[in-house]
């Protein structure tokens, strides 16, 4: 059986792979050689110059809800403006992100449930929850709006 340690090392991966695909080539993800402040990838925009993080949060199922639970660590909680929450929801037997969430850290704590930094989205195409507008339905939407917030809101 897979651990949650394992599901998290195949959804950053595959996350950065398909970064790199989606965008042709102009983000380029790297990891950090230690992630104690909650960036799993910096990303570069080769055209910009520019770098974002991202935290990535990685589940390879549904709860009985319908719902997909993912928990920020407060002590990793990034406020930065140009940082990011992606979490996604994977597809294991076809090595693939099945549905995503790209969510600005300055968002979380508005969307995330009381008194934590927990988000539980629902991955359905019909659910209207507080999530919607964050959920993308391809990396190719993830990697579109990553790129506009490293065109309009990063400086560095």
């Amino acid at each position: 059986m897979i651990s949650s340690t394992q599901i998290g090392c195949i959804g950053e991966g595959l996350v950065a792979a398909h970064l790199l695909m989606a965008s042709d080539g102009r983000l380029s993800p790297f990891r950090p050689i230690a992630d104690d402040a909650g960036v799993d990838l910096l990303i570069v925009d080769k055209l910009t110059r520019r770098s974002l993080s991202l935290q990535v949060k990685s589940r390879a199922g549904i709860d009985a809800g319908g719902t997909v639970q993912f928990d920020v660590r407060r002590e990793t909680f990034i406020s930065a403006p140009d940082a990011f929450l992606l979490a996604v929801l994977l597809d294991l037997t076809v090595g693939a992100v099945a549905c995503s969430w790209i969510v600005p850290m300055t968002d979380l704590e508005g969307i995330a449930q009381p008194g934590s930094l927990t988000i539980v989205p629902s991955p359905k195409e019909t659910s209207r929850d507080r999530y919607t507008p964050y959920r993308c339905h391809s990396i190719a939407e993830v990697c579109r709006r990553l790129t506009t917030a490293l065109e309009t809101r990063c400086s560095h």
